[in-house]
């Protein structure tokens, strides 16, 4: 199951986390592969060490700030150093060498870049890093082969490809996190945090759809708070807010599965199930019995009236809700704390 974080840094933290240790196996292994001079294995293993102590700066969540930006300061000009020895020191020299491996591990460096700086900042700073390479292969481009000219083209515009790529997701997935945002605010009751009266009139129409085409049948429980007005009046709309909230969470903690619930507007709900007959009159007799045991943090104790209504041939929206209501009636009219069907 993906994890879900809080906040910006501790999806900021759970990256670097996972991205310093790929960072780091790649300075080692250049480190062990390299035949080079004295003063390139130091340069990498000083990496490798700092690369490590970072780590352990963002596990323990110490410093963080200061290791994501000298990472990414160190990272930058070790990559610049490397692109300069591949292409001036071996490509133009020797004609043996190759970007390859640049082209594998950019995607990595350039999404560090966009983490650590963000979007503008780091679309900014890629490009800056890219002209910069870019100026090395050009001051060596009349003593480069056509094959290393084929190479170092590829590696460039791969760098201009991942950095697009990158630049424009983050575009994409804000636009998506901002409509599923949307989309649960539009079917969410700001006060209950359950359905609200949008979602509960497509779970209905859903339902219905079903129960004509399929010959599913369902049934629909209506009930609301006895003598509400009593709770708003005596202790003050605040306490009447924190009495249906602890309400919808008492009846969320205890549905069954298929169950769908809902504020239908004030202090009055809806549960979808697909329990009928005796079924249904037990589970509205159950939640009757868990409201009127429970003691409210604020109001103490509280009963509630059912009404049930079960889907019949025929039936649309209005004869089936009002068959529900006027179940609901009847338990008010009877007494209250107790449960009707109709």
């Amino acid at each position: 199951m993906i994890k879900k974080y809080e906040s910006v840094d501790e999806l900021k933290r759970s990256i670097y986390l996972w991205v310093l240790p790929f960072v780091s196996l790649a300075v080692l292994i250049n480190s062990l592969m390299n035949h080079g001079n004295t003063i390139d294995l130091a340069i990498n293993a000083s990496l490798f060490s700092w690369f490590v102590f970072s780590w352990f700066l963002v596990f323990y969540k110490k410093g963080m700030r200061f290791g994501e930006y000298s990472n990414l300061l160190l990272i930058s000009v070790y990559h610049i150093i490397t692109v300069y020895e591949v292409i001036h020191s071996q490509l133009a020299r020797t004609g043996v060498g190759d970007l390859g491996d640049f082209i594998v591990w950019m995607p990595l460096y350039f999404m560090l870049i966009f983490v650590t700086v963000g979007s503008k900042k780091g679309l900014f700073f890629s490009v800056g890093i890219f002209l910069v390479t870019l100026s090395i292969g050009l001051l060596d481009v009349k003593h480069l082969s056509s094959e290393s000219i084929d190479s170092i083209s590829q590696f460039y515009f791969a760098n201009l490809v991942y950095i697009l790529v990158l630049y424009y997701a983050q575009y994409l997935f804000r636009a998506y996190t901002e409509i599923e945002i949307f989309r649960k605010h539009a079917y969410v009751d700001s006060l209950t945090a359950i359905a609200n009266r949008r979602r509960i009139d497509e779970w209905l129409g859903e339902r219905l759809t079903a129960a004509r085409q399929e010959h599913r049948l369902f049934s629909i429980i209506f009930f609301d708070i006895d003598h509400f007005k009593r709770v708003n009046d005596r202790y003050g709309h605040k306490i009447g807010d924190c009495v249906l909230k602890e309400l919808s969470a008492l009846v969320s903690e205890n549905l069954e599965k298929g169950d769908c619930f809902g504020r239908w507007g004030g202090e009055e709900f809806i549960l979808f199930t697909d329990s009928t007959g005796n079924q249904v009159w037990k589970k509205a007799e159950y939640l009757r019995k868990l409201v009127e045991q429970h003691r409210f943090k604020e109001a103490g104790k509280l009963t509630a009236s059912f009404g049930i209504a079960e889907y019949r041939p025929g039936d649309d929206t209005d004869t089936l809700l009002g068959r529900a209501d006027k179940a609901l009636y009847e338990s008010k009219h009877c007494g209250r704390n107790r449960v009707s069907v109709n």
